[in-house]
């Protein structure tokens, strides 16, 4: 198998162009980030991207997954600012174009929603549309946030739970995960606009979410409310939401960790770990904030074995580009989708920022 000094010396032309923090500085970290975002580029398809690639087979099956393609949106955007690499800004806005083809009006409750399933509208899409619309320039980029931002606001009941998709009921499943990301797109929005509208919806929905999941603790959960409950502590100091955050994720520690102690973790999720990791990054980043440093120490540790065993799934050698990059959702997998790449690049970049991961350098000369 190729080396990773033998990467970074084929790969010197595309580190040179791509973002300062990563010019000069290459090493299994930083390079995955590269190669797991060129990924992206390399199954592109009209109007979009293909939603996964068989590692094995060589084919893109043809399957679809709207909210999962949207998350990817949003997670190209993020790469694109983070790379500084004009490609990732023509996807995005590739990708952005698509999905404008389903946003519909409700006027008489004046909001957007996105309508690419009907009768399965969720409450997902207009969450990620939101974290995209922040990230890119468009003429219509005020109005889109308003009126999409309308729409999670009109999903809210008097109990603050927010329903799951529009004009139909929950799915088993969906208090799991789409109020996390609803939420999350909410406080993102809060810090761009100071929109009291945004932060009430965010502290209304605490009380309730709290204790659903206290009756009801999943993994699935954690994640995206790790996301918006660490931007809610930062934005009002509620330090009851900076608690809830410590603990979704010493429960997910714990879950990793059969001998109790803050090592040693053990992965058996595949890249579903990627997931877990970007939610324990907010919650380190909060425990570093608030000077807990026993606690931060304990998920770095978490964080830092886990990316190692994300890197495990990534294939950085093929000879189908489609497949260079590409992380496989378990060791006995086949297949590549756009999320895995998603959350384990979001991942990466999340602990870059956060200073988590190694930095040392390989000399590219």
């Amino acid at each position: 198998m190729i080396s990773w000094i033998q990467l970074s010396k084929i790969n010197k032309k595309i580190l040179v162009s791509q973002t300062p923090a990563l010019r000069e500085c290459i090493n299994v970290y930083n390079k995955a980030i590269l190669l797991g975002s060129e990924w992206f580029l390399n199954n592109q398809k009209d109007p979009f991207l293909y939603y996964e690639y068989s590692y094995l087979a060589k084919i893109h099956p043809n399957t679809s997954y709207p909210l999962r393609e949207m998350g990817a949106l949003w997670s190209i955007t993020k790469i694109s600012d983070f790379l500084k690499n004009e490609k990732y800004d023509v996807l995005a806005r590739k990708g952005f174009n698509y999905f404008e083809n389903y946003f519909t009006y409700d006027k008489n409750n004046d909001f957007y929603y996105i309508n690419i399933t009907p009768n399965n509208i969720k409450l997902g899409y207009s969450a990620f549309m939101i974290a995209t619309l922040l990230e890119i320039d468009h003429p219509k980029k005020d109005e889109y946030l308003k009126k999409l931002a309308n729409g999670i606001i009109y999903q809210q009941n008097k109990n603050g739970k927010l329903r799951t998709h529009f004009y139909s009921e929950d799915s088993a499943t969906s208090q799991d995960y789409y109020p996390g990301e609803a939420l999350m797109a909410l406080m993102l929005l809060y810090k761009n606009t100071k929109d009291e509208r945004y932060l009430g919806v965010v502290s209304k929905a605490f009380p309730f979410y709290v204790n659903y999941f206290r009756k009801n603790p999943t993994t699935a959960f954690v994640p995206w409310q790790s996301r918006a409950y660490s931007e809610f502590y930062y934005a009002t100091q509620n330090r009851d939401a900076a608690d809830f955050v410590f603990e979704m994720n010493d429960y997910m520690l714990k879950l990793h960790s059969p001998k109790d102690v803050c090592k040693d973790f053990v992965f058996s999720r595949g890249i579903t770990t990627a997931v877990y990791t970007e939610g324990v990054i907010k919650a380190y980043d909060l425990a570093k904030a608030l000077k807990d440093e026993q606690r931060a120490e304990c998920y770095r540790n978490f964080i830092k074995e886990a990316l190692d065993h994300i890197l495990s799934l990534q294939v950085i050698e093929n000879e189908k580009k489609e497949a260079i990059g590409g992380f496989l959702s378990s060791k006995v997998s086949q297949t590549m989708r756009v999320d895995n790449n998603q959350h384990a690049v979001m991942a990466l970049i999340d602990a870059y920022n956060s200073g988590i991961i190694d930095n040392s350098c390989v000399n590219l000369k």
